[in-house]
Order: C-alpha cells, then structure tokens, then sequence
C-alpha cells in the first residue's frame, strides 16, 4: 500500500517521483533482482539520511544570536558538532548550544533539538522504532530485525542505552497521556460485557548482596563490581476486557508492573477503563473472573465498590477461573483414591456448566470422603481443597454466569502474565533493575493494548517546542 503522502499527492509531485524512480532504477549495478533491490535499498537510506541531515542543519543555522524559550531569553554559547542516530544512519549537525541569559552558568538548551522534536537524542522515526522494540525484545536481537531489514541503527550499546532512556520517559509520561488517549476510545456497538481480572506472576531481579563475591581465577584489573544476588518477585497484571454476546473478547486493555511499584495505582488504571466505559453505556455488565487468591480479591472490590458509590454501577458478577476450580477438583479426586476420577470430572465439568447447584453437590461428596486418604498429610491437603471450594462456593455458579453471556475462564488475564511479564522478562540469563523492568513491562502492555500508535502521537508532540529568535534587551 502506498503511503498517506502519496496517495493524496499533487500531479508536481507524481512527476517528481517517476523521475526519481526512473534515476533509481539507472543508476543501479546490472544484476539480479535480489542484488539490485539491496543496491535500492541502501541508496534510498544515503539520499534520506542525507535529506534528513540538511534537513536538521538547516534547522540549526535558522537560529540567531538570541532566542526565547519558555518565556526566558537564551544567547549563543557554544558551536559543536553532533551526531543523530537514524534508521537510515548517523545525522552529523553542526549546532549551538545556547546559555539562560542573566545566570551565571545558566542552564542551556539545544534549540535544533527541540524544534525538531528529537527524542532522547534521536530522531522521531528512531525513537517511535526503539520504543516499540523495547517492549517487544531486547535489543541485541532488535538490532538484528533492523539490519536485516537494511536499515542502518546506531550500535547496539548505543542502541540499548536509547531504549532504557525511552522506556524511563515513556513510564514518567504515561499518566499523562494514559487519560487523553482513554478519552477518545468507543465502546464496540456489539459490547456486551466487561471482564476485569487480576494475576501476578514473578520476575528476576537482581538485587544488592550481602555475601562476599566469589573468588575470581584473575584479579580485576579495575574496581570489583559490588556483589549482587537475583531473586524472584512478584510483579502483577491486569486486564479490562470487552466481551460480546457469547463471551469472546473484542478488544482488552492490558497494565503491568514490577514488584516495587503499586498495584493500587495499576488497579486504579484499569478502573478508569471500567469507568470510561460505563459512562458510555450504562447497560455494560461487569463482571471479575481470576483466581481464588484473597488479595487479587482484595485489590478489585474496593474499585468497584467505588463504582457503585458514584451511581456508575449497580452490582457485577464474580466468578474463579474455571480451569483452576477443575485442577483443584482433580486433585482432590487423587487424594481421595476414586479410581473413575477422570470419568468423575467430566461428568462433574458438564454439571457445572448446566447446573447452579452442582457446586454443592460436589462439595457434599468430598467432605463425605475427607478420611479416605491414607496419610494425615493427604487429608490436610483434602481438607484444603474442601476448604477453598466452601469458601468460594458462591463464584462457583458458572450456569448463570453463562446466561449472562460472561465468560467464565479467566485466560485473558493468564495470558497476560505471561506475555507481558513472562515472555519479555525470563528469558536466559535475564535479571533486571526495578526501572529497568518498569519501563519495559510499561511499554509492552501499550503494544499489547493496541495503544501504542495513539500514545506515541501524543508523547512525540510532548517533544517538540517552540523555540523562537528574538533581540536580546539592552
């Protein structure tokens, strides 16, 4: 498809174009097509980086002694030369830099950069690539997609330090801009419910140690680096998902964060959802579909009592998973020795689904054989599973769940441990910092929300400034 640009361009442009496409095509290398289409490909990256490159300089040499920025006067203070990272190579600019008037050793700014909009150092089109990467990959391997898509990225430590940089200012950013891209998303016509589930899972972190380091075969030949251990902590997810009719999910907002931070406030984002979306329609059903653990509980209900106060919502729906409740009744089965076990669950799977009181039923039926296991350690773990299914029985009704259209698995938000935290943070040899993981997990629950085209349009404005000359006063 060809871009927005062209589609709508002028005939003076569609002349330009053929004559350039005609010049491309002769002053390629005779060959095959493969090695002509890679000679195409590395000419469009020199004339774009050249073009880019006039481009920033022109930028950079339309600034005069003066400017005002913020409000404050600024003067030239010091003339270098600098190089931009690109996806079509390095953008070598000679700018000044430019000094607060009236303090001394004032603060000074870079006017090119900030008219120009560059982020972290880099240009647009870099940054928006980078970001988008860091939630998906590390950047060793991002590096490789670049260059084999014949683009020209800066190294990789380079590479790696804009990436970190980017997710820190995309984390600093995010409650900012999280509520002017929610105010602009609609409810699909065919909605009928929404899902909300919480879930945690764990990740390497790699932490300060107390233990002596272990001794080495060769001394270092600097300053030893501090000893450091790798623990495993929490780190939460969460899901807002609109269902239709029958359950299946049309579209789902997904949030993620690390041990360290809030899961309130994670909580809080996801209600602000629930709540957007229910000032749109009324007539959403709400219901909370996860595990049986008490703080997940804990962290939905306050919200959505919250709801109810401010006359948003009348009740919701709350159901455990039903794959967990069927690995429970199965080892319950084992540990009671019935030897139709797998002929038992499924009949007792298919009462579930069809009956409100088959709960029940099966809760009688454990308790009635709570002392068949052989051993006290057995019966504990019985007596457990009895328990947890007391203790739960009335989000265990999953017949009227289904009346209702809701769906009673809670796989959206399982899914999103793994894919968010799971996939991107344990990989081998993975261990992180608390800001590390923060803004990796923040940038990739935006890609997973569909949200990241409508967040960097607003975070990639947030950089750039209007910068403008002015006559300094006497």
């Amino acid at each position: 498809m060809m871009p927005n640009c062209i589609q709508s361009a002028k005939p003076e442009l569609e002349n330009l174009l053929q004559r350039m496409t005609q010049q491309l095509r002769d002053a390629l290398p005779v060959g095959s097509f493969e090695e002509r289409e890679r000679a195409a490909l590395e000419l469009c990256n020199e004339v774009a980086r050249r073009a880019f490159q006039q481009e920033l300089q022109d930028i950079a040499d339309g600034f005069a002694e003066f400017v005002e920025y913020q409000g404050r006067v600024y003067r030239q203070h010091q003339l270098a030369s600098d190089r931009y990272p690109s996806l079509c190579g390095p953008l070598e600019v000679k700018r000044y830099t430019y000094r607060l008037v009236g303090v001394r050793n004032g603060p000074t700014i870079v006017p090119t950069e900030l008219d120009a909009g560059l982020i972290e150092g880099a240009t647009p089109a870099l940054a928006r690539n980078v970001a988008h990467g860091y939630g998906e990959n590390h950047m060793r391997t991002h590096l490789v997609l670049l260059e084999k898509a014949h683009r020209l990225p800066p190294p990789r430590a380079t590479l790696e330090r804009l990436a970190k940089r980017l997710a820190a200012n995309v984390a600093d950013k995010t409650p900012r801009i999280e509520p002017k891209i929610r105010r602009l998303e609609r409810v699909p016509e065919d909605a009928c419910a929404i899902v909300i589930g919480v879930d945690r899972t764990s990740a390497p972190m790699e932490e300060p140690s107390e233990k002596p380091a272990k001794p080495r075969n060769k001394p270092y030949i600097r300053t030893p680096p501090a000893p450091v251990e790798v623990n495993y902590r929490m780190a939460y997810a969460a899901t807002v998902t609109l269902v239709d009719s029958q359950g299946e999910a049309l579209l789902t907002r997904r949030y993620a964060i690390e041990a360290s931070d809030s899961e309130h406030v994670m909580i809080a984002r996801a209600m602000a959802d629930v709540r957007h979306y229910l000032t749109q329609r009324r007539d959403l059903l709400v219901a909370v579909v996860q595990d049986g653990a008490h703080e997940m509980w804990n962290l939905v209900r306050p919200e959505l009592e919250k709801l109810r106060t401010e006359g948003r919502l009348r009740s919701w729906s709350e159901a455990i998973d039903f794959c967990h409740l069927l690995e429970r009744l199965g080892e319950a089965l084992e540990l009671c020795g019935d030897e139709g076990r797998q002929g038992r669950l499924q009949s007792w799977r298919a009462d579930l689904e069809n009956k409100d009181g088959a709960i029940d039923s099966i809760a009688s039926f454990l308790r009635f054989h709570r002392t068949d296991p052989s051993t006290d350690e057995k019966r504990q773990k019985l007596e457990a599973h009895i328990t947890y299914i007391e203790n739960n029985n009335d989000r265990m009704r999953y017949r009227r769940m289904r009346l209702r259209g809701l769906p009673i698995g809670s796989g959206v938000t399982e899914s999103a441990c793994k894919t968010l935290v799971n996939m991107r943070a344990k990989g081998a040899g993975q261990r992180w910092h608390c800001s590390g993981l923060r803004g990796a997990l923040n940038l990739r629950a935006i890609n997973a929300s569909d949200r990241f085209d409508a967040f960097w349009s607003v975070f990639a404005r947030m950089h750039v400034a209007n910068v403008n000359n002015c006559v300094a006063a006497a």
